[in-house]
């Protein structure tokens, strides 16, 4: 039993990495969700609103399907300021309209979230 299962798990996979992007595309339509490699290490996940315009943007470290405990990862916090800078120019953003800051020494964390007159951007940093 084993061994067949074995077997139609390979067969799935061999069937699935055969498909391109634009044959999923093709079959499914346009996305509400895509993630890019914007960096090496750094990738970009784009929600889409109904309107097929990016309404929510994640920078964060690869996630790989299937999650193991040891996958942590950090991120350069410049990169990921030109990363954001790509996606939400800083004169696109509108003004600041406020700010917290908050830091878990507990868990070596700092929280930072700016809020502007069109987006919010929270930030975690991990000090180490």
């Amino acid at each position: 039993m084993r061994i067949l299962v074995g077997s139609f798990l390979i067969a799935t996979a061999s069937v699935l990495l055969s498909q391109s992007s634009q044959d999923f595309h093709n079959r499914y339509g346009e996305p509400d969700r895509e993630r890019f490699a914007a960096r090496p290490g750094i990738s970009l996940t784009l929600d889409y609103g109904f309107d097929h315009l990016a309404c929510n943007a994640l920078i964060e470290p690869p996630q790989p399907l299937i999650y193991r405990e040891n996958d942590a990862l950090l991120m350069s916090p410049e990169a990921v300021t030109e990363i954001l800078e790509e996606v939400a120019p800083a004169n696109m953003r509108g003004k600041e309209t406020g700010k917290v800051s908050r830091w878990l020494a507990a868990m070596s964390f700092r929280l930072l979230s700016t809020r502007t007159q069109q987006l919010r951007v929270p930030r975690t940093t991990v000090c180490r």
